[in-house]
């Protein structure tokens, strides 16, 4: 009877402990997934307390990497190590603090050494060895990851896990390989359904650009748990795809309300808020991680880029200028930001200077459009034309369509740049005016139905004539005419025309019927016909000039 009593003593301390490091372990992990790193370590801390084994130290050891709070787990580790030597989890602990620190080399060593010393028996070591050479960028193994997930069935007899079967899949994503990751994701849904797997799996559709399988698999994390935080996350940054910036700014709020409003958490809320165009509440989540002690760089740029987008450039700049103090090395976007602001405060020659400097770097955004545009605006269209050109030839680079307003903005700042280069400089003026009639022709290949095309190709190719005597702009005016609607059309720009076709037809063709026409036509918007267009029609009128004079200063 006595033996008895002991067995049953013994049956229901393990059950104890399998409630303690099955149930809420996993409860553990949960609130670790739910991005509710607090709660998570609180509840392994409970474990610890009750039950201080290797295992429950490693897990609070596991909760603390997670939330980089490096010394405090590898103190946790060293603690499981001393209660239990001969657990190997919490070698497995400080050896990812080796790779957290950058360590490759030594973590493979670790890792290789407690495989070694457990014969590849403990399915628990080779999934978290697994894992591990996930977490980190500079210092992940996806192969390798792979590689131990596949030999745990073999190795350990038993089958892999759902959680095995999401590893695995982040592993096959961080290798770019859409198809096994998502298989591996359907896989850990098959054994358990999860949101978190849902909602990997939907990552992996979006990265396709599959947006309806990306839905379809957030909807199914929803039904699976609408509590998880991640899912409202996601789903805003799905949003942002197509612009939908109100609805994703409450769902980053709904994420923080459902995830733990840790000074990492509202500053990673601050970003997700700023991609959605909520600058007030990036502004408002990067002052509450402030104020809760977070020390990210990532301060100084939320506040620098979210008060030049409040429209407070001085803020803006003040903040982006205490960044590059502290040390931080500046990458394009804080560039672009420096350059707002300069701008926002009128000082377009350093704005221009910034703008350059992103310029390269940046793969979404066209700078060299946006210094063109200044450069334009203040007059200078020398400038103005190397940075149109510039923005072509990014746009091109991209493969990203042109449209015919890119060749009109090179074409306009060339025929400005030809319009004020001296007289004198015949050459320079030939140049630059043959570049500027390219820039109207390309333009015109795109949209021939844009009447202004052919007015400043006329007009550029007056100025290519320098001598007056090769009638370059008929052509383009009369094309011009041709397209323009003559109810609705500037009444001097039809008058220029009519008056360059008069004097084309009275010195070259000597076609009355035509000198009538044009003459008419000029008349009408002129009546006191002010360059005595009607001469031309005397039957002993004097040869007209070769050419109307260029105007002195360009027509605009």
């Amino acid at each position: 009877m006595e033996v008895k009593i002991k067995s049953l003593l013994v049956a229901a301390s393990l059950l104890f402990t399998m409630t303690v490091n099955g149930q809420t372990v996993q409860q553990g992990l949960a609130q670790l997934d739910g991005d509710q790193p607090i709660k998570a370590k609180t509840t392994f801390s409970s474990l610890v307390k009750a039950s201080p084994t290797g295992e429950n130290y490693y897990y609070l050891g596991y909760a603390q990497l997670r939330s980089g709070e490096l010394a405090d787990a590898k103190a946790t580790f060293e603690k499981g190590i001393a209660a239990e030597p001969k657990q190997p989890l919490n070698a497995v602990g400080l050896a990812t603090l080796l790779l957290a620190n950058k360590d490759g080399a030594g973590a493979k060593a670790a890792f290789d050494k407690i495989l070694l010393d457990t014969k590849m028996k403990n399915a628990e070591v080779m999934f978290r060895i697994a894992e591990a050479y996930t977490l980190y960028e500079h210092t992940n193994d996806p192969g390798e990851a792979i590689r131990l997930i596949d030999l745990i069935p073999e190795k350990t007899k038993k089958p892999l896990t759902a959680d095995m079967q999401i590893v695995k899949g982040d592993a096959f994503l961080l290798k770019n390989d859409g198809g096994p990751a998502a298989t591996a994701y359907e896989q850990s849904i098959l054994v358990e359904k999860k949101a978190k797997a849902y909602i990997k799996l939907g990552v992996v559709y979006l990265r396709g650009k599959n947006y309806q399988y990306t839905i379809n698999n957030y909807q199914s994390a929803y039904d699976t748990d609408s509590s998880y935080a991640p899912y409202y996350k996601r789903l805003g940054e799905y949003y942002i795809i197509f612009n939908r910036y109100k609805e994703s700014s409450k769902l980053f709020r709904k994420y923080v309300e459902r995830a733990e409003a840790t000074p990492a958490i509202l500053l990673e809320t601050a970003k997700l808020l700023f991609l959605a165009k909520d600058y007030e509440g990036a502004m408002q989540f990067t002052k509450q991680a402030e104020a809760g002690g977070a020390t990210d760089n990532d301060i100084y740029r939320m506040k620098g880029y979210s008060n030049v987008e409040l429209g407070n450039p001085q803020l803006g700049l003040e903040s982006l200028e205490q960044m590059v103090k502290a040390g931080v090395k500046p990458y394009y976007l804080d560039n672009v930001y420096f350059a707002k602001a300069y701008q926002g405060l009128k000082k377009d020659s350093l704005a221009i200077e910034y703008y350059l400097k992103a310029a390269p770097e940046d793969t979404i955004n066209n700078h060299y459009n946006t210094v063109y545009t200044i450069a334009y605006g203040q007059k200078k269209y020398a400038d103005a034309a190397k940075h149109a050109l510039k923005s072509i030839e990014w746009k091109q680079k991209k493969k990203v369509a042109l449209a015919s307003a890119d060749w009109y903005n090179a074409g306009m700042s060339l025929y400005f740049t030809t319009a004020y280069t001296p007289r004198e400089d015949t050459l320079g003026r030939y140049n630059t005016g043959m570049k500027a009639d390219s820039a109207f022709a390309n333009a015109i290949a795109i949209n021939d139905k844009f009447a202004p095309f052919y007015l400043f190709r006329a007009r550029t190719n007056n100025y290519i004539d320098y001598t007056g005597t090769k009638w370059l702009a008929v052509p383009y005016y009369e094309k011009f005419l041709g397209v323009v609607d003559l109810a609705k059309a500037n009444k001097e720009q039809l008058y220029e025309a009519y008056r360059y076709l008069v004097g084309y037809h009275a010195n070259v063709t000597k076609d009355v019927t035509k000198i009538q026409e044009f003459v008419d036509k000029a008349v009408a918007i002129k009546a006191d016909d002010p360059d005595k267009l009607k001469e031309f029609l005397a039957p002993a009128a004097p040869a007209a000039p070769a050419t109307p004079a260029a105007p002195a200063k360009p027509k605009k």
